[in-house]
């Protein structure tokens, strides 16, 4: 059999019929004059045959890959070959994502408690809750659940408070904060905080605090004691359901002292910082006078008595609730007492301090705004001890901070160039454990 090429002859086979022929003796590396590769060698009968090293040939699809190698290595996952000799069996899996074993196979169970009893189980591993219809993923050593659908995320019964005024004598804070789930499902809590763009956790706390703990949704935060930590920071409460987090905020501040005002208007004569002079008449429902909101938490302050008095025995001085805009000292839920006898308002039973009716005198308050308490003393005596005994309670269930109530309970009566001692000043007496210099 012969082809014509380039104007000449080429024999092709050893044969006159095209039906039957043979191939012409083959060398290892040619058949007909076709090169076949390293290796590989053909028989006279055309078989081809791959000696140790060769590549391998791959039959029709659905056949068997065959090799003389011993032994093979492949690279990825989801790839394992089985098999001795020539034949070797490739399996690859269904999973053809980029990444490790595992998944794919969603396992059912009664409930989640079934489901965290499951024994070792694996990065990926899939479970379906049958009881509350709802898929976990397992991811970081837990299980968590898979979110699905519009439900919506837990809501807060109890949200945690606006502001935090941190101690800096160093007694520790809370915020609480309670959540529901309505599907059910249990609500657990975490915490973040942050400051301009630095986000901050567990390993990384604001300058203002030392530690925080969690039970149950109490959050107690340890405060610094430096008074280069003065400052504030944004605290973020977290209620989980497993699949959605709701989120609440609170600011939270640290100062080693704040300043007390009082306005230019009457009863004041006029604007005082630490300072104030009052001229009042009686003041029993309306008429006393406010200094500045006071911050929340446990502080103490000292008013030491002015020169400038008169008729100073019926001065009043004492604690309100903060959004109360008129107020004597009849009127409920303030607490306050006046310079003879230190007698108690509303009600003006005497608490047997004596009086503080002449200059240098000095009133001794302390006060919580957690427990809506506060302490009285006069010159070194108090009627209870702040760090040991509990006292008269001061606004309802919604107070959450206090101001200074100014005024007079019989007649006109002046105490002028009074001085109130902060945090910032020199206290005469010891502030009690536990409490601040305001």
């Amino acid at each position: 059999m012969y082809f014509a090429h380039a104007g000449n002859w080429v024999k092709l086979a050893n044969s006159s019929d095209i039906s039957s022929y043979t191939l012409p003796t083959a060398s290892s590396t040619t058949l007909g004059g076709v090169k076949v590769g390293n290796n590989l060698s053909i028989d006279g009968s055309g078989v081809l045959s791959a000696s140790a090293g060769s590549s391998l040939t791959v039959q029709d699809e659905g056949s068997a890959l065959s090799t003389a190698a011993t032994a093979l290595n492949f690279v990825g996952s989801g790839v394992t070959a089985s098999g001795t000799g020539a034949t070797k069996t490739i399996t690859i899996s269904s999973d053809s994502g980029g990444g490790g074993g595992g998944g794919g196979t969603v396992t059912s169970y009664a409930n989640k408690a079934a489901i965290d009893a499951v024994s070792s189980p694996s990065e990926a591993d899939l479970a379906f809750d049958e009881d509350k219809n709802v898929l976990y993923i397992r991811a970081g050593g837990a299980w968590e659940r898979v979110q699905h659908g519009g439900n919506a995320g837990p809501r807060f019964t109890t949200t945690p408070a606006s502001t935090l005024a941190l101690s800096s004598a160093g007694s520790t804070s809370t915020i609480t904060a309670v959540a529901v789930d309505e599907a059910g499902f249990p609500v657990t809590y975490d915490w973040d905080a942050f400051s301009g763009s630095t986000v901050y956790n567990s390993s990384s706390y604001p300058s203002q605090i030392t530690n925080v703990s969690e039970s149950n949704g109490v959050f107690t935060l340890t405060p610094s004691t430096n008074s280069s930590h003065a400052g504030s920071f944004t605290f973020r409460t977290k209620a989980s359901d497993g699949a959605q987090v709701t989120l609440a905020t609170t600011t939270v501040s640290l100062a080693f002292s704040q300043d007390i005002t009082t306005p230019n208007s009457s009863p004041f004569d006029a604007a005082g910082t630490n300072s104030f002079d009052v001229t009042s008449g009686e003041t029993e429902n309306s008429g006393a006078g406010f200094s500045n909101t006071l911050r929340q938490g446990k502080f103490y302050i000292e008013f030491v008595m002015g020169s400038g008095t008169s008729n100073q025995s019926q001065a009043l001085i004492g604690l309100v609730d903060s959004t109360v805009s008129s107020a004597g000292y009849a009127t409920a839920n303030s607490v306050s007492i006046n310079g003879y006898a230190s007698r108690k308002f509303p009600g003006g039973s005497s608490l047997g301090l004596g009086h503080f009716d002449a200059p240098g005198d000095i009133v001794m308050m302390a006060y919580d705004t957690s427990t809506r308490e506060v302490w009285f003393g006069v010159n070194g005596t108090w009627y209870e001890d702040p760090s040991t005994s509990s006292s008269f309670t001061v606004g309802t269930s919604s107070t959450s901070s206090f101001k200074l109530l100014f005024g007079g309970t019989t007649g006109s009566s002046a105490y002028d160039g009074t001085i109130i001692t902060a945090g910032s000043g020199t206290f005469s007496y010891s502030i009690p454990s536990g409490f601040s210099g305001h």
